[in-house]
């Protein structure tokens, strides 16, 4: 998927690109009048020109925004929340997140030795608690609070007409797209991460089998219960092997690299959940 395309009626998949050779998407709703977002994509020239092309091709102009939510504060999903504020737009984010990205911003995350990219959050930002409606026009969305990739990481549900949509973010990754190096990213729960992760999935069991899954990255899929079930294996399997993982993750990524402290933090998160002590993560700095 390399320009938008409309996945359903009335909601549009945007891909925006990221430094990195790959894309997040951005959906746009349509409501009764104008439209909101569900992630933006990231915080670049050419992720902002990639969203107007898309919001064009939908058949709206950005004075149509009425709002954006997003499922969390990593840059590929917030990172063109700023460029969009307008007076009277609502933005919408989990409060943990916001905490986040301030604690970032002032040297107060325990996070581990970089330099990141913190996207700005426009003031006036609506808080989103577990099962708050989102303010749509015409649709019925709601958000879902699902900790794992980021302890406030949010899932939003639709009651569409033409089934249930699933906009999973980070949550649930398609398939070709392995749940490895997910977790652990906010290092202020580390030690709750997995199991965090694995209750959050267990929440989205009980929608149909059939729900339309729209992820953060790669392509809409259907079949979500059987791919909470794939990620559950491949989770168990990841902490049995923890002990290995622990070695290989410092070994085998060069220092300072995002994949080293991916790694880093992904298999730490395990290792807490297999009861195997965690001491020496270096500390994150943000600009």
């Amino acid at each position: 998927m390399s320009e938008a395309a409309e996945i359903i009626e009335g909601t549009w998949a945007i891909p925006v690109p990221t430094p990195f050779g790959g894309h997040t998407n951005a959906y746009l709703l349509a409501e009764d009048t104008g439209f909101s977002l569900i992630d933006t994509g990231w915080g670049s020239r050419e992720g902002l020109d990639a969203l107007m092309a898309g919001i064009e091709q939908a058949g709206f102009t950005p004075d149509d925004l009425n709002g954006a939510a997003v499922t969390h504060h990593h840059y590929g999903h917030a990172g063109l929340l700023q460029a969009l504020n307008q007076p009277n737009i609502w933005c919408g984010i989990h409060g943990h997140e916001l905490k986040t990205l301030k604690d970032i911003r002032d040297g107060k995350a325990p996070t581990a030795g970089f330099e990141v990219a913190v996207p700005r959050v426009p003031a006036g930002t609506v808080l989103l608690a577990d099962g708050a409606r989102l303010p749509l026009s015409g649709r019925t969305v709601r958000a879902v609070w699902t900790p794992g990739h980021t302890f406030g990481h949010t899932v939003f549900v639709e009651d569409h007409p033409a089934g249930t949509l699933l906009y999973s973010g980070d949550h649930v990754p398609p398939e070709e797209i392995s749940p490895a190096g997910r977790l652990g990213l906010d290092v202020s729960y580390l030690s709750r991460a997995v199991n965090a992760y694995t209750e959050s999935l267990t929440k989205l069991e009980n929608l149909p089998a059939d729900t339309l899954v729209l992820p953060g990255e790669g392509q809409p899929f259907r079949g979500l219960h059987q791919r909470i079930q794939q990620i559950n294996r491949a989770r168990a399997e990841r902490t049995a092997a923890v002990a290995l993982e622990a070695e290989g993750a410092q070994q085998n990524q060069p220092p300072g690299s995002f994949a080293r402290f991916a790694a880093l933090m992904d298999t730490a998160a395990h290792m807490h959940a297999a009861g195997i002590p965690v001491s020496g993560l270096p500390s994150w700095h943000s600009r």
